[in-house]
């Protein structure tokens, strides 16, 4: 769009949940040309993991917990079996429980 219609900047908006990467990889993208491979399972569960952590400094646990729910399933979304795991982790309220679960999910 840059080259095309010469606008200075763009919006990203929900391209942004479960997809923290994103600037990363535009700026990359508009700095060099190349696309950055794909996010691999484990760079998400490292994210999800410190994301349930921050949730956990700023909020109560349940409320957290329930919070997470639906950022695992931005996260998760269109990877095989993630409709099934999200019923799942829907009914969690404990981080453990809920640590264990999308662990077992991304390894």
């Amino acid at each position: 769009m840059f080259e095309y219609t010469g606008v200075d900047g763009i919006m990203i908006g929900r391209g942004t949940f479960g997809n923290p990467w994103i600037f990363e990889r535009i700026i990359h993208f508009l700095q060099t040309g190349e696309k950055l491979p794909i996010i691999s399972n484990q760079e998400k569960l490292r994210i999800i993991r410190k994301h349930i952590e921050l949730e956990l400094q700023e909020k109560d646990e349940i409320i957290a917990i329930r919070e997470m729910r639906k950022h695992i399933a931005w996260y998760t979304k269109n990877m095989q079996n993630a409709s099934e795991f999200r019923n799942e982790v829907n009914k969690i309220e404990n981080k453990d429980e809920l640590i264990q679960k999308v662990e077992k999910f991304f390894i």
